[in-house]
């Protein structure tokens, strides 16, 4: 059995690696991701995002955490063609106000993740 020299060669004459190398930085780098992540998304739930139709008879306003915070109607009474005319609204805003916070997600992940893609995050 040959003895091994103290300057941390192995049995070839090769280096072996200390302290995890390149593994350990890439495993801290995503630890350090992780809660800017974290952070984001917690800084994320205080914001708000609006959709509203053309007419704005509705306006919606959505939570970062995708809940409906608002619902405004512009009137109360309507006939049966002015109900479904601002149900089709009420449903457009709803709509542009979630396609709006996710696009707000999209562009938060993508300054902290310095626009490396992450497949199936914020999508």
């Amino acid at each position: 059995m040959t003895a091994r020299k103290a300057t941390g060669g192995d049995e070839n004459g090769g280096k072996v690696a200390q302290g995890g190398g390149e593994l350990s930085g890439l495993l801290r780098h995503a630890e350090t991701l992780q809660r800017e992540l974290d952070k984001a998304l917690t800084e994320l739930k205080s914001e708000t995002v609006e959709g509203r139709d053309a007419a704005r008879l509705a306006i919606v306003r959505l939570a970062g955490d995708g809940s409906v915070s608002e619902i405004r109607l512009q009137s109360a009474h309507l006939g049966e063609v002015e109900r479904r005319a601002l149900e089709d609204a009420l449903a457009l805003a709803i709509k542009t106000a979630i396609e709006r916070l996710f696009e707000l997600r999209r562009q938060r992940a993508t300054v902290v993740t310095k626009g490396l893609s992450l497949p199936g995050l914020f999508t």
